[in-house]
């Protein structure tokens, strides 16, 4: 048996005795009341703490890459990405304000513009504004009239350069550096190749024949006023050919390119669909037993292994989720969710896509192999303009918004995905000795012709491969280091043609040559 006082202080059996001893002793004193049970009082509830609320801001992604159009007028900015409907705001500052006032005529004048920058949420102020872009550094800037703009290969140098008093260029990729003047074209080879942006970088080399060569890039204003074209870099060449100077740009990274593309992710009775877009887009699809719930938004990066997700609507309502997602392989995955910076851990499992050749639902690729057999063939362009292929050229031009100006066209036909139309292989007059020349397929359609695939970096001939992807004929090109293989991918043949293994061409071959004379010597306008 227990006995407890009145504040329910346990006490013994002796205590007992001698605190009734004492009261009988101290009449006056108050007396302690002692009760006894066989049981002890329940325990003290405790209550449980709430889960601490974990704040973060966004995430700040720098030095992300953009191009498009852009405008400004009384005091407002505006961007609108290639291939985008949406429209962001820009906060111009006086640096951005001041190029574009020496590039555009008037105010509201459309310009092209490369520049290096941020798409982050609105402030809390502007909940009618879903997101902003924030331009840090303009690296190139051009009137739309004056420019290929969003047709423009970006992704074919690493950086290049060039002046006119007198005639120079240099490009350089990867670990070769390509200096042409009027007198000579010299190729230098380049051991540290990595560009800085925000640095100044020189460049020292010596070709075959001992000529040295040295490069200076350094980020400053560089304007040709009477092109109307603004470049964020000074270029200065040291050579035995004399002094240059001139401006520069740097050429588009291809991490970007590693995100694109759908998504998909499943779990219990939860199917989730993401989508990265090349313009930057996102659209988050998630369905389960109770219905479908669409959020769309924007993604940003700049490494290869990590991608934010910024999700700013839900259907009409404006949202401010945030997901970071590391990259392995083809896999993303996070394990929280920042919701209006209040942090949210993802109960479970972490949240894992695996990236799709198409998105769920919408475009079924079958996988099957047609059995075909060819014919050795050499396919050259025919001596008069195709019509039809001329214009899906054209609307290829018109879809980016740009003017392709004076660029022309050489196009061959043939069937490379087996169903019994012929395709319509492009090149572009955009072309040099060291990169070839730049490429467009078109699918064969009832009616015309789709746009399929554009591939960089294109020396005739091409030769159509023996072996297939989702029904499309590999194609096999010649590189400086030998032959390689272009597969299709499910949406397209891959837009570079850098890192390719070399293969040995006879094993591949079908003996099928597409511009079997080389480069063309005949050209047709885009225009119609």
């Amino acid at each position: 048996m227990h006995c407890y006082t009145e504040q329910g202080i346990l006490i013994t059996f002796m205590e007992q005795r001698l605190i009734m001893r004492l009261s009988s002793l101290l009449l006056t004193a108050p007396l302690f009341l002692i009760a006894c049970s066989s049981t002890p009082p329940p325990a003290p509830v405790v209550e449980e703490k709430p889960a601490p609320v974990i704040k973060r801001d966004f995430a700040k992604i720098l030095e992300g890459n953009f191009r498009g159009q852009f405008s400004f007028g009384d005091g407002k900015g505006y961007f609108k990405a290639c291939d985008a409907n949406k429209e962001f705001s820009v906060n111009a500052n006086f640096a951005l304000r001041n190029i574009y006032e020496q590039i555009a005529s008037s105010p509201y004048t459309p310009v092209y513009i490369e520049f290096a920058g941020e798409i982050t949420f609105s402030k809390d102020s502007e909940k009618e504004i879903d997101s902003v872009m924030r331009i840090d550094r303009v690296h190139h800037m051009a009137l739309a009239k004056a420019s290929l703009q969003c047709a423009k290969p970006i992704d074919t140098f690493l950086f290049k350069a060039n002046g006119d008093d007198p005639y120079w260029r240099i490009n350089i990729d990867k670990e070769q550096l390509f200096f042409s003047t009027k007198a000579s074209n010299q190729a230098y080879e380049v051991k540290d190749s990595n560009f800085r942006t925000t640095q100044i970088n020189h460049v020292f080399t010596t070709n075959k024949k001992g000529q040295k060569l040295k490069l200076t890039i350094q980020p400053g204003h560089c304007y040709d006023l009477k092109n109307k074209e603004y470049w964020g870099y000074t270029t200065a060449v040291s050579s035995v050919w004399g002094e240059f100077s001139g401006c520069g740009e740097p050429g588009w990274p291809i991490v970007d390119q590693v995100f694109t593309g759908y998504y998909l992710s499943k779990s219990n009775n939860t199917t989730t669909n993401l989508t990265l877009n090349a313009n930057y887009t996102v659209e988050y699809k998630e369905k389960t037993l109770d219905g479908e719930i669409l959020k769309t938004g924007f993604w940003k990066t700049n490494s290869p292994n990590r991608a934010v997700v910024m999700l700013t609507k839900e259907g009409e309502k404006n949202i401010r989720q945030e997901l970071v997602f590391h990259r392995e392989g083809l896999a993303l995955s996070t394990t929280e969710i920042n919701d209006a910076n209040i942090i949210k851990p993802i109960l479970g499992e972490p949240l894992s896509f695996n990236k799709m050749n198409a998105k769920e639902g919408v475009e079924t690729i079958k996988v099957n192999r047609i059995n075909r057999e060819f014919i050795a063939e050499d396919i050259n362009p025919a001596s008069e303009v195709d019509i039809e292929i001329q214009k899906a050229v054209n609307d290829y031009f018109k879809i980016h918004r740009t003017d392709p100006k004076d660029t022309k066209f050489s196009a061959v036909k043939y069937d490379l995905n087996g169903d019994g139309r012929d395709e319509a292989i492009v090149l572009l007059d955009w072309c040099s000795e060291a990169n070839g020349c730049e490429m467009l397929i078109f699918e064969g359609r009832k009616q015309g012709y789709r746009f399929s695939s554009r591939i960089s970096r294109i020396h005739a001939p091409v030769i159509v491969s023996k072996t297939q992807h989702y029904l499309w004929q590999s194609l096999l090109i010649e590189k400086q280091a030998g032959w390689s293989v272009l597969k299709f991918d499910g949406l397209s043949y891959p837009i570079h043609t850098r890192d390719l293994n070399v293969i040995n061409k006879d094993d591949y071959s079908t003996g099928i040559s597409l511009f079997s004379n080389g480069k063309p010597t005949q050209w047709f306008p885009i225009k119609m």
